[in-house]
C-alpha cells in the first residue's frame, strides 16, 4: 500500500512538480492552505505532513504547531525557500518539526526525509501501542491488587455465624425475631458465596498469567525504547548494561510493568539533581538473573525503608497512590523471585530483582558486554 502524504503550499506550480516528482513512490495529497490541510487530517489520517513557510493565513509554522496539538503522531516537516533563523528556531520550538527542508529542493534529498519519517511514525505508533498495553496491564493489577484487599477485609468482617448461631438456638419463641434471623441469614450466605467466588476468580486469575521463556536483554531494551516517547518524562536519560544475556520464564508484560515502576521512582528521585543519572543492570549472579535499577537522586531515609512495600504508604502526595512498590513486590513474586532496595539517603537508591533462570536455555555472556544507549522513563506508581 503506497504510504500518504500531505503537501500544503499555496503555489499551485509547486504542488504539480511535487505530486509528479514523488507518485510513484508515495500518495500524494496536495491542499493550498493549512484550512484545507486541517480538514484533509479530520478526515483521514495522514502520517507526514510538509508545509510551505510562508503562507497567506496561516503560516506553515503556525499549521505544525495546530496539528502537533491535535495529531502528535504526524511527522512534521517544514519547507522554505528562505533561510530564516528565527522561523526554523520557531519550526523546532512551536511546531517540533521531524525535518527542515529548504528549496531549491533535492529529489533524492526530500525522498529519504519522507522514507525516515514514515519509518518514525510507524514506529512511534507501535510504541504507543505497547505502551499502552503496560498502562492497561498496570491499572489491571491495581484494580486485582485492591480487589484482593477488599475481599480480605470484607472476609474478616464477616463474622456473624456465631451470633446468628446463638439466636436460632435461644430465640426460638420470638417470631419477629427469628423473622429477622432468616432474612440476615439469607444476607450472609449471599454474602459468603459472593466472596467465595471473588476469592476463586482470584486465584484463577493469578494462576493464568502464562509464564514464556523470554530474553531479559530484549524486554529491558523493548521497555527503554518505548517509554521515551513518555512526554512527561522527557529528557531522562536511561544507561542499559547488559553484562550477560540471560533468559528466564515469564510474563513480558507483567515484567516490564515493575521495571516502569522502578525506573519512574528513579526518574521522580533525581527530579532536583543537575546530573541525576539512571542504570538499569542486567546480570547473572549465583545461577540466577539478577536486575538493578539505580539512581543517584535523593535515597530513601532508612526509617522509612520497611515501609515502602506497604501498599497504602506513599511520598509522592498527589504524583503517586502508593500501589507501585507493593504491585512490583507481588509480580516478582509470581515469577518465583525476589525484590529487594538498597538506598542512603542523599546518595540514592538500587532496586534488585532476582529471578530463576530457564533451565531449559543455555545462557552465554554477551560480547559486548556494556550497551549504553538514552531513554526516558514511564508512567507509574512508586514510593
Amino acid at each position: 500500500m503506497t504510504p500518504d502524504v500531505l503537501y500544503v503550499d499555496d503555489e499551485l506550480d509547486n504542488l504539480t512538480v511535487f505530486e509528479a516528482t514523488f507518485e510513484d513512490q508515495f500518495h500524494v495529497r496536495c491542499v493550498t492552505s493549512a484550512e484545507e490541510a486541517l480538514a484533509a487530517l479530520e478526515r483521514t489520517p495522514i502520517p507526514v505532513v510538509i508545509a510551505d513557510q510562508r503562507m497567506p493565513g496561516i503560516s506553515g509554522v503556525e499549521l505544525l504547531e495546530i496539528l502537533r496539538q491535535k495529531h502528535p503522531h504526524t511527522k512534521r516537516i517544514i519547507l522554505t525557500g528562505y533561510i530564516d533563523a528565527s522561523a526554523m528556531l520557531d519550526a523546532i520550538n512551536q511546531g517540533q518539526v521531524y525535518y527542515f527542508l529548504t528549496k531549491p529542493w533535492q529529489r533524492e534529498t526530500v525522498a529519504a526525509v519522507l522514507i525516515r519519517a514514515l519509518e518514525a511514525h510507524r514506529l512511534e505508533l507501535a510504541n504507543s501501542a505497547l505502551m499502552n498495553q503496560l498502562v492497561a496491564s498496570q491499572q489491571l493489577a491495581m484494580l486485582g491488587q485492591a480487589t484482593a484487599k477488599i475481599v480480605h477485609e470484607m472476609s474478616n468482617q464477616l463474622c456473624l455465624a456465631p451470633l446468628l448461631e446463638h439466636i436460632e438456638h435461644n430465640y426460638q419463641h420470638d417470631p419477629e425475631l427469628m423473622q429477622l434471623f432468616q432474612f440476615t441469614q439469607g444476607m450472609y450466605d449471599r454474602m459468603s458465596l459472593l466472596l467465595n467466588d471473588l476469592k476463586a476468580f482470584l486465584r484463577s486469575a493469578s494462576r493464568d498469567c502464562l509464564m514464556l521463556p523470554l530474553s531479559l536483554s530484549s524486554t529491558v531494551q523493548e521497555l527503554v525504547s518505548f517509554l521515551r516517547f513518555d512526554r512527561r518524562l522527557s529528557g531522562v536519560p536511561i544507561e542499559v548494561e547488559l553484562i550477560d544475556d540471560l533468559t528466564v520464564c515469564g510474563h513480558k508484560v507483567r515484567l516490564q510493568q515493575v521495571l516502569a515502576n522502578l525506573i519512574k521512582n528513579a526518574a521522580y528521585a533525581i527530579r532536583d539533581r543537575d546530573e541525576g543519572r539512571i542504570r538499569v543492570i542486567v546480570e547473572k549472579r549465583q545461577e540466577r538473573a539478577l536486575i538493578h535499577v539505580e539512581d543517584n537522586g535523593c535515597g530513601i531515609p532508612a526509617e522509612i525503608q520497611n515501609r515502602i512495600w506497604d501498599p497504602s504508604f506513599t511520598t509522592k502526595d498527589a504524583e503517586g497512590n502508593g500501589l507501585g512498590l507493593d504491585i512490583c513486590r507481588e509480580l516478582v513474586a509470581a515469577h518465583q523471585g525476589e525484590i529487594w532496595c538498597e538506598s542512603e539517603a542523599g546518595c540514592g537508591s538500587r532496586f534488585s530483582i532476582s529471578l530463576p533462570l530457564n533451565e531449559s536455555t543455555s545462557h552465554v555472556a554477551v560480547a559486548a558486554a556494556n550497551s549504553t544507549f538514552a531513554g526516558t522513563c514511564s508512567a507509574s506508581n512508586g514510593f
